[in-house]
This record gives structure tokens, C-alpha cells and sequence, in this order.
């Protein structure tokens, strides 16, 4: 397929998820992904200790929260397209003083110039009708020399024997079995992103200094600000 063509494909997508959705989501898909959102906190919370967080594609706000909760030094936006998903995050989010969610595009960002410290985004990357605005977006509101670190889903996580074990015993049957069909559903095919995605992040500012890996349960690209 063409990048003319896989464009097009993505613009087909429908980029929030309706109300009906975001509670189903909240009642099985939030709580499959979890435990590997509770590992990316672990990540995210070694690297900072204080700071800003932007988190795109939010959702019902699990992963901001759970940073939040366990690092008051830290400052959480967590900005999602779906006004029901921002609803139930601010419900969850009671108590909480430093995790924030509010209704944006993340094509359009309402922070300032270089006023992020992080931001992260987990199975948000495929709804982006937009994705050269939105990594523009991101380099637009970092602060020099800091990172964006986009969580997708890849099928190819899954491929290997060993793989496949590993994600069983650590996560348990239900989410493994859900896991794949929503890496399959909701993602790229590695080769995808390595063609496809890696064309269009070449046409953003992010061009020179971007990689990929594939880590867990997901596709991690990682993208620095530079200047």
C-alpha cells in the first residue's frame, strides 16, 4: 500500500470513540491493559521524578492517574477526543489534585511552546486522522531536549512461541487472548511501521531523531526534541 493510500485508510477511521464505546471500554479494554499500563508507569516514573506529563488519547485515564497517584511531583494532562472518556476519567480522577483531563485534539494542543516535560500515548496512535500535525504538535510543546514516547499496538509482539508464553504468565489468559485481537484491530503490522509510519514521521520535525522497538506488548516509538 501506498503512503498516498495508508493515509487514506487512517482518515476512514473514526478518531473518537462514541459514548456507548468509551463505557464499554472502561468495563473490559481498560482493565486487559492495566497491568501493561501499570508497567509503563513504572517507566515513566523512574525517569521523573517531577515535571509536566502530557498524555494523548488519555481515554478513561488509568495511566495518568496511577503516575499521579504515586509521584505528587509530577504533573498530569491527560487530553482525549471523546467527551465521555474524559468524563469517566475526571470521575476516577476524585482526589487526585495533579492528574487533570480535559476534551482536544491532540492536533491541536492547548499548552504553550516548550512547556511539557513528557508526553506519552498508549493505543492512540491509530485513531490520529492528522498524525504529521499531531507529532508537530508534540515537538511544538516539549521542552528541548525531552521525549515523546508513543505506545501502539503490533500483532508482531505476539509472533514469537516465547513471546506469546511470556505475555500468558504475566497477564493471564483473558488479557493475552484479548490482546492479540486488539493488537491485530487496533495498530500497525511492524512492517507498517517501519515504512509507513517511519514516512510519515520523516515529514515531521521529529525526522532526524526517532526510533522504534518493539517492547512488551507494544510498539514504542520514541522521539526526542533536539532544538
Amino acid at each position: 500500500m501506498s503512503l498516498t493510500k495508508f493515509i487514506k485508510a487512517i482518515l476512514k477511521r473514526r478518531e473518537a470513540i462514541p459514548a456507548p464505546g468509551a463505557i464499554i471500554y472502561n468495563a473490559t479494554a481498560a482493565k486487559v491493559l492495566r497491568k501493561p499500563e501499570t508497567k509503563l508507569a513504572n517507566d515513566i516514573i523512574e525517569k521523573m521524578g517531577s515535571g509536566t506529563i502530557l498524555d494523548l488519547g488519555s481515554g478513561t485515564g488509568y495511566l495518568s492517574i496511577e503516575i499521579a497517584k504515586r509521584t505528587p511531583g509530577i504533573q498530569v494532562y491527560g487530553i482525549d477526543l471523546s467527551r465521555q472518556m474524559v468524563r469517566i476519567a475526571r470521575r476516577h480522577a476524585r482526589g487526585v489534585e495533579n492528574a487533570q483531563f480535559k476534551f482536544g485534539n491532540a492536533a491541536d494542543l492547548p499548552f504553550e511552546d516548550n512547556s511539557i516535560d513528557l508526553i506519552i500515548s498508549t493505543g492512540s496512535l491509530h485513531h490520529w486522522k492528522t498524525p504529521t500535525r499531531v507529532f508537530d504538535e508534540c515537538y511544538r510543546v516539549l521542552k528541548i531536549g525531552r521525549e515523546a514516547w508513543i505506545y501502539d499496538g503490533c500483532p508482531d509482539a505476539f509472533k514469537d512461541q516465547a513471546d506469546r508464553n511470556r505475555i500468558r504468565k504475566e497477564y493471564g489468559f483473558l488479557a493475552y487472548r484479548i490482546g492479540t485481537k486488539v493488537a491485530e484491530l487496533h495498530g500497525f503490522a511492524r512492517e507498517e511501521y517501519e515504512t509507513k509510519i517511519k514516512d510519515i514521521l520523516d515529514q515531521t520535525e521529529f525526522k532526524d531523531s526517532y526510533q522504534m522497538e518493539l517492547t512488551d506488548v507494544w510498539m514504542k516509538i520514541t522521539l526526542k526534541k533536539h532544538k
